[in-house]
């Protein structure tokens, strides 16, 4: 029996002091999981409960069960249990919300937004050292309860542990702050980082306690040591839970791993938002914001591909250019699409009675509406999980993306193929399966400061391609080399998007290539900006009305005879102005920069077309942009054509090319598919089953059309005797019915018209969407006639005509290749 207020002899129990580790482990590694998963910035609740959390986290398991276990392996005596410590309940219980008020602060501090760098490193200092302040208060007011010994420390180990403690908090918690980014998908960094916690608050813990004097004042009771074995028995229990929390996150994340790869074999949507710095916005998980638009997309035959020549493809690339023509139709596509997977059946048939209690079968005999229907909703739950409006979710990637293009053998290898696959090679896919792989669509945009800054509140992550890569293209199931080429063409897209501005004349080349199968012509473009023929600047401004007359002179001619009339050796042209000269000089220069970008045979083989078309170039959403003049040469090429000596060229559908000239702000073509969109989908959404309605809500726009003349040319639109309709078809290409014929509404149906135009903004269901330039057009002549030119007497034709869509210079230079300049190989 040891006598009351002497110093009794201490030692460490090995076993203990490494369980006590353990204990601190298991809630630092939790507390780094839970930072590395919430979002950043104070401002809202949710930011503040995920401090607290993760305050509790370190706190109570970190560091006070750390404490309390890692105490017990102090041995004081021979072990008796009577003269252990035991502890004061109300200092144990102030020892407990210590550290949790203080680490609070101290995650709060570290998440206040600031551009300041200064400010920045101030506040992760005063993280570091709140932190490392609350691990030693919580120690030595642990120890202060002790009941039954009066300690003494040595103050020179008091310093040290204090030390430790404020200096290990700050290079973990600076480490990662900053270096966040790069260990989102990096787990053994995250454990280190956990690790090298733990050890700072072991650290601590047993250096404050060594040479520590203890003064026994009180022997035990039996209340007591069941106290101390309880206190010990609840540090253990909150070890295990972190621990088993830990696990459940590990299991949860390996299962998130498996079902984001076999993701790679469907059709997806992703986001791919860049930040000022450029880096690209990322879950915790480290991927990319995606949501599943189908398993595959069903095709009807089998030489049909969806890619940027299929009609869906270039009908989504519009609408995401014209968010605001759909959205308010996105809510009954969801209640479509759910009353679709309600009745069981295939997706690309029609539903089942089942779920016609909800919407009539009568218009599904097109999958295109349906996956159309996916992809607006996959959009918008996007837009839903980033807390932003859908018309901010940015606009659809100019490629379709192969997933899933790894086979076995590559998975089981994968750090040899990523290092032995040249990035030259990336779009070849040698290990591409032909059947099973997946697609991809982008949807990108810049973000500006204030709404990344959004976007990391919401608990998003921002990270370069080099550090989130890996885990990118593990889950896209393709190499690592084709990932950074797509992001690269990624942000150069978007760069072109928000800088492209191109006033001024250009001379440019048309270069159509027949594709195979008679599926219409490929067009030679750059292949930067895909958007853009290949081109060479004429003129700053406008061409002047001489310009044009000395222009048009050379209407029709070959390459040669527009080079031969614009040297003039002999000087046959007399009455050319010196003025005229110098232009002659300037197009020479011209077109000899441009030879440099196109095929010789091209070249050789092109004609001049003399007048001036319009194009808009640029697709920048703040601004209406710039004007361009364009004068053209124009050819056909052999379809056997290779681009690969041009280095600047590349081949895109025509049709698509064409499409994306209707992108551009301000085009009134954005209301004509607007039209198109309520037309095809409003009476599709709204009609029920049951009695037949009575009535039918119409929509209308305000007439958005005049706007034509302004920006193109001073005509008329022009009148169709059907219903125009969004979707451009190439010639002879394989496109199956894209927009259902509305039901024929009886007299008794038909709705009155109403006194005056409904708004716009008026959401009623089952409206349709018309224009205010439908016209009637009456002919008191037939324009039916025989083979032989006589009019056939069929009486009176009376059509219903919409404004169509706008010619755009792609279909003037089309035209006016196909008619006018055919090369003799393959024409009159």
């Amino acid at each position: 029996m040891y006598p009351l207020h002497t110093q009794i002899e201490s030692h460490f129990n090995p076993a203990i002091v490494a369980a006590s580790y353990f204990a601190s482990l298991c809630g630092c590694l939790l507390t780094i999981e839970m930072l590395n998963r919430r979002g950043t910035a104070l401002g809202n609740l949710r930011s503040w409960l995920e401090s607290l959390g993760c305050a509790i986290s370190l706190g109570l398991v970190g560091i006070w069960c750390m404490h309390f276990i890692g105490n017990r392996a102090i041995i004081l005596g021979d072990g008796t249990p009577g003269i252990q410590l035991v502890y004061n309940s109300g200092y144990t219980t102030l020892s407990v919300f210590l550290p949790i008020i203080g680490l609070t602060l101290a995650f709060s501090a570290a998440e206040i937004p600031t551009k300041s760098k200064v400010l920045h490193w101030s506040l992760l200092v005063c993280t570091g050292i709140f932190a490392g302040l609350s691990v030693v208060g919580m120690h030595y007011i642990g120890n202060f309860g002790i009941a039954n010994y009066r300690l003494h420390y040595v103050p020179r180990f008091l310093t040290a542990s204090v030390i430790i403690a404020i200096g290990d908090c700050m290079l973990v918690l600076v480490l990662f702050y900053n270096l966040r980014e790069q260990w989102i998908s990096s787990w053994w960094k995250r454990l280190a980082c956990a690790c090298l916690l733990a050890g700072g608050v072991s650290a601590m813990h047993f250096t404050a306690s060594t040479q520590c004097i203890y003064i026994l004042e009180s022997y035990n009771g039996l209340h007591a040591i069941h106290s101390r074995n309880t206190q010990v028995a609840v540090a253990g229990a909150l070890s295990a839970a972190a621990l088993i929390v830990v696990i459940g996150v590990i299991a949860f994340s390996r299962h998130r791993s498996h079902v984001l790869k076999t993701r790679s074999q469907k059709v997806m949507l992703a986001c791919a938002m860049f930040d000022p710095e450029g880096r690209v916005l990322v879950t915790t998980e480290g991927v990319l914001p995606a949501r599943e638009i189908t398993d595959k997309y069903r095709h009807r035959t089998f030489n049909e591909d969806f890619n940027t020549a299929h009609p869906v493809f270039q009908w989504i690339f519009r609408v995401s250019r014209n968010w605001a023509g759909v959205s308010e139709l996105i809510p009954r596509m969801r209640s479509h699409l759910a009353a679709i997977s309600a009745g069981g059946e295939d997706r690309s048939k029609p539903m089942s009675s089942a779920s016609s209690a909800t919407f009539s079968t009568e218009p599904f005999n097109d999958y295109s509406i349906i996956f159309r229907e996916r992809f607006c909703c996959a959009a918008a739950s996007l837009a839903a999980a980033m807390h932003i409006p859908t018309e901010r979710i940015g606009l659809l990637y100019d490629k379709v993306i192969d997933t899933g293009t790894l086979n076995a053998e590559d998975r089981s290898s994968k750090r040899a193929t990523v290092a032995v696959l040249p990035v030259g090679d990336v779009e070849s896919n040698h290990s591409l399966h032909l059947f099973g792989r997946g697609q991809l669509l982008f949807l990108t945009r810049q973000l500006n400061s204030d709404d990344a800054d959004k976007l990391l509140n919401a608990g998003f992550k921002f990270g370069s391609i080099q550090q989130v890569g890996r885990s990118i293209a593990d889950t896209m199931q393709i190499p690592v080399p084709a990932l950074e080429h797509h992001f690269n063409g990624l942000k150069r897209y978007i760069n072109k998007l928000d800088t492209m501005e191109k006033p001024g004349t250009w001379l440019t080349f048309f270069g159509l290539v027949p594709r195979p199968n008679s599926k219409g012509f490929d067009v030679g473009v750059k292949k930067d900006d895909q958007d853009q023929l290949p081109d060479v600047q004429l003129l700053p401004n406008e061409p002047q009305q001489w310009q044009t007359d000395f222009l048009q002179r050379m209407d029709g001619l070959r390459t040669r005879g527009v080079t031969t009339f614009l040297e003039d050796r002999n000087n046959t042209d007399s009455q050319r102005t010196f003025d005229e000269h110098q232009f002659a000089k300037v197009i020479l220069q011209a077109i000899t920069e441009l030879a440099h970008q196109v095929p010789g045979d091209w070249f050789r083989d092109a004609r001049f077309f003399a007048r001036p078309v319009l194009a808009h170039y640029s697709q920048n959403q703040r601004s209406r942009g710039q004007v361009t003049w364009i004068y053209a040469f124009c050819v056909i090429g052999d379809m056997h054509t290779s681009l690969e000596v041009c280095n600047g060229l590349a081949r895109i559908p025509l049709t698509f090319f064409s499409a994306r000239q209707r992108c551009y702000k301000g085009s009134p073509d954005h209301a004509i598919l607007t039209r198109d969109i309520h037309q095809e989908f409003g009476p599709l959404l709204a009609r029920r089953a049951g009695p037949k309605p009575t009535r039918r809500s119409l929509y209308t726009i305000r007439d958005t059309m005049t706007s034509r003349s302004k920006l193109n040319r001073a005509a008329t639109p022009r009148m169709t005797h059907s219903r125009s309709s969004s979707f451009v078809r190439s010639d002879g290409e394989s496109v199956h019915e894209l927009v259902d014929k509305p039901r024929k509404l009886d007299d008794e149906e038909m709705p009155p018209l109403p006194e005056k135009p409904l708004d716009s903004s008026e959401n009623f269901w089952g409206g349709i969407l018309v224009n205010s330039e439908t016209v009637i057009k009456s002919d008191s002549k037939s324009d039916y006639s025989s083979q032989d030119g006589r009019q056939l007497g069929l009486g009176m034709k009376v059509a219903v005509g919409t404004a169509k869509q706008e010619d755009t210079f792609v279909d003037t230079l089309m035209e006016v290749t196909r008619t006018r300049f055919m090369p003799p190989r393959l024409g009159a």
